[in-house]
């Protein structure tokens, strides 16, 4: 009667890194002032923010939808030669194709965009253009099923050799979605609202904490609002910190897996208010926030790497695969302290109204043991000047940084995905210059590719194996040779061939070493 072998299989879901790159495109545009707002005489400064807010996987493309808000802050001037600041709000959508190669399906593509540079100039006092480079980053991954045996049992004498390999499985990811609200209240010390002028907001101190079958975000939105003052000359800033949180079931995730996270704000709206008394000094911000949070195990599996047995005819299928392993990832804060100097020599600087920047990672490489990851952090201030000629004005400057992540192991050719938050900035009057001190937190991962054979199935011939008894064979080790070899060559177990030759230490056999083989080799 034929033994009966029963093949135990595993499947894992894991992701690998493709290929990454990034595209820029510029930016170009002519824009009219809106009739309710007075001409342009001087543009002080503008600002922008790309946000996708759509992506689809399509049959041979990837379709990136966006778009880009402007905000330009300017100079407008009365009859009477006083000037005011003013400011105008654009927006322009975009959509991007990224071309995928026949082998690219069942992908997973992350994207990042980025404006690397913007400026704006006046061609007369109703209209305004627009110049910069946006940047489009994106990683591409695939998504693999891979089935492997993990164990052979069965009613004959079935010999298994296992090995332990790492496997990084996503175990599972949840799109999770916030709704912020904030009331800002103007204090009677402050003047009435008279028109917001830019309003900002920026998601910082994010963490993900993992429990049993559950995922946590949580992270602080600060909101920034700019606005002018009634009957009055002030720019005043209002700040405010919102906590967001939010708990998601996830079936299967322990606090020992890795995270990572997506998460920004796609939509936003500011609206001033009356108080009680009648006063515009309520100032109400709601935004949405929406992302994705990942989650991947990190374990040593059990898989088979050999087996035979003595009495039954089995054979042992096997395919090489290219696997995506994680080999470590960190995150640090990085403080940066510079300085930005006036466009004007002989202007005086007054007071700071308001800072704000933008971190650019221009470049990040794989190195022994370590990740370094370089980059600016574009930074703008409005201040007033103590001169009466020219009372508010903006100077803008980069910041290089370098940060250098320690991670034993990591190799030259391996792939780094890096990225860069923008955590805390402000600016204080310093000899006439502004002192910019900012905190930010970077992000490394360190991935690479390897190849593998896996034991994939076992499939048993109808036939039993046939036996043909022989005399002892002295065998005599030579280099290379393995307990486990011998056993399988000569058709015994190696449980038979330590207990014959009494072997104290079975995992050593020295080249010239006598072995005794017991008489049941095929010929």
């Amino acid at each position: 009667m034929m033994s009966q072998i029963d093949v135990i299989k595993e499947n894992v879901q894991y992701e690998q890194l493709l290929r990454e790159g990034s595209t820029n495109h510029v930016l170009k545009g002519e824009y009219l002032i809106k009739d309710s707002h007075p001409d342009a005489h001087q543009i002080l400064g503008v600002d922008a923010k790309a946000t996708v807010t759509n992506k689809d996987i399509l049959a041979d493309k990837v379709m990136i939808e966006g778009q880009i808000n402007y905000s330009v802050l300017y100079l407008s001037e009365d009859e009477s030669g006083m000037q005011r600041v003013d400011s105008v709000s654009l927006s322009e959508k975009f959509a991007d194709y990224l071309e995928l190669n026949n082998e690219e399906h069942k992908i997973l593509c992350d994207v990042e965009c980025v404006i690397e540079h913007i400026q704006a100039n006046i061609i007369n006092e109703r209209k305004i253009s627009i110049d910069g480079v946006r940047s489009t980053k994106w990683n591409i991954y695939k998504i693999q099923d891979l089935e492997f045996v993990k164990d052979i049992e069965g009613s004959g004498d079935v010999q298994v050799q296992r090995k332990s390999e790492e496997l990084n499985q996503v175990k599972g990811q949840k799109d999770v979605e916030f709704i912020g609200k904030s009331l800002i209240k103007v204090t009677m010390d402050k003047p009435e609202v008279d028109e917001v002028l830019k309003y900002s907001m920026m998601l910082h101190k994010k963490e993900v904490k993992l429990g049993e079958d559950k995922v946590y975000f949580g992270c602080y939105c600060k909101i920034e609002v700019l606005y002018k003052g009634r009957e009055s000359e002030d720019l005043v800033l209002l700040q405010d910190d919102v906590y967001l949180s939010k708990e998601e079931e996830l079936v299967g995730i322990n606090s020992e897996m890795m995270t990572s996270q997506s998460i920004d704000i796609v939509n936003s709206d500011c609206t001033v208010m009356p108080d009680d008394l009648g006063e515009n000094r309520n100032i109400s911000v709601e935004f949405v926030a929406k992302g994705n949070v990942k989650v991947m195990s990190r374990e040593m599996v059990d898989v088979v790497k050999d087996a035979y047995s003595p009495t039954v005819s089995m054979e042992l299928v096997e395919n090489k695969c290219e696997l995506g392993v994680v080999h470590g990832s960190m995150t640090t804060d990085l403080i940066l302290k510079d300085n930005l100097y006036l466009k004007d020599e002989n202007e005086r600087l007054g007071n700071i109204i308001m800072v704000y920047g933008c971190p650019v990672i221009t470049d990040k490489t794989a190195e022994e043991d370590k990740v370094k990851v370089e980059g600016v952090i574009k930074v703008s201030a409005l201040y007033k000047t103590a001169d009466e000629a020219y009372k508010f004005n903006m100077c803008n400057g980069e910041i290089p940084f370098t940060s250098v992540l320690d991670i034993k192991g990591t190799k030259p050719d391996m792939n780094v995905i890096a990225k860069v938050q923008l955590e805390t900035i402000d600016g204080t009057v310093e000899a006439n210059t502004i002192a910019i001190r900012a905190t930010l937190t970077v992000s490394v991962k360190v991935l690479y590719n390897v190849d593998k054979n896996w034991v994939v199935d076992v499939v048993q011939n109808k036939e039993e194996k046939k036996e043909k008894q022989s005399s002892v064979t002295i065998y005599v080790v030579n280099k290379g040779d393995t307990l486990w070899e011998l056993a399988k060559k000569f058709n015994t177990t190696m449980d038979e061939l330590i207990r014959i030759n009494e072997m104290d230490n079975p995992d050593v056999i020295n080249i010239g070493q006598r072995i005794i083989v017991p008489g049941r080799a095929i010929f």
